[in-house]
């Protein structure tokens, strides 16, 4: 009988749970994340014994907000799902079925599907961003994740951006700008509304697109010179655009020509597993722990 992996992605918003083979997921399963770590772990509980009792489980692997631990067994720093962290993670889940568990950091999860097998295929020095309320990301230098000496590194969105000091969080985020326009304009509006009108040719909407993507191409081109690698890989809810590549190669040639600057050009893809990056990576992470 073949064996397979249960994987399983913890988020803010759900969970999701899939078998991997190896190469890709079936079996998809989902709950709302709960408020409350015994909700949690109820519906955990619920979800691994239905795939346990339909196939044959060689392993669990989980994304996880948060910084894994890998010493501790714990979920180190801060998420939404604050009943995560400081809590012996790994330790419960290996009592509770007495199949090796793995866990990391859901950034490292599908930077890991990118480079394995994605859209940084073979890549060895390669960073990934997500961009969603935030920005945050993995590292992966020599073939290796870099974690840094207080295991914040990839927490890109910290970067100071312009004179008011505001972070990259604020400045590159589509839900942050969807907040400033529409204070300016009065109307609560959501980030694909915003696009919308700006692709539907109003120019205030287009004044904060068109910012929006100089300022993430400002941080892209930070981090091509502070770490210089071969691709910056592009995750979260604004890599589905279909014109993100285009935009972003607009406002490069912008940022380069700012004064005197280096010839090297960031090599920008956007996720090839999308959605399913987090669960793949913790499914491919398995053969690499």
């Amino acid at each position: 009988m073949s064996k397979y992996k249960l994987v399983i992605d913890i988020g803010g918003t759900s969970v999701k749970g899939a078998i991997f083979n190896g190469a890709s997921l079936s079996e998809r399963r989902s709950f709302y994340s709960p408020k409350s770590w015994p909700e949690m772990a109820d519906n955990l509980d619920s979800m691994i014994k239905g795939y346990l009792i339909e196939h044959n489980i060689e392993a669990i692997s989980f994304s996880v907000p948060g910084i894994a631990n890998h010493q501790t067994g714990q979920i180190d720093g801060a998420s939404s799902l604050h009943y995560l962290h400081d809590f012996p993670f790994l330790q419960h889940f290996e009592d509770s079925y007495q199949l090796p568990i793995y866990f990391e950091n859901d950034a490292n999860c599908a930077c890991h599907a990118e480079v394995v097998a994605g859209a940084a295929k073979g890549g060895r020095n390669v960073i990934f961003i997500i961009v969603g309320t935030g920005i945050g990301g993995s590292i992966v230098m020599n073939g290796e994740f870099v974690a840094g000496a207080n295991n914040f590194a990839g927490e890109f969105g910290m970067m100071l951006m312009d004179d008011a000091n505001e972070e990259w969080s604020k400045t590159g985020s589509a839900v942050h700008m969807a907040r400033a326009y529409s204070k300016a304009v009065g109307q609560e509006l959501s980030g694909k509304e915003v696009f919308d009108r700006a692709e539907s040719g109003e120019e205030l909407a287009l004044t904060y697109v068109d910012n929006l993507y100089l300022n993430l191409a400002k941080g892209l081109y930070n981090l091509q010179y502070i770490l210089d690698p071969e691709y910056i890989v592009v995750g979260g809810g604004i890599s589905n655009k279909s014109n993100l590549l285009t935009k972003l190669e607009e406002k490069l040639e912008v940022v380069m020509g700012y004064g005197q600057r280096c010839p090297i050009k960031p090599t920008i893809v956007t996720s090839h597993y999308k959605n399913d990056a987090n669960l793949i990576g913790a499914g491919l992470l398995v053969d690499k722990m």
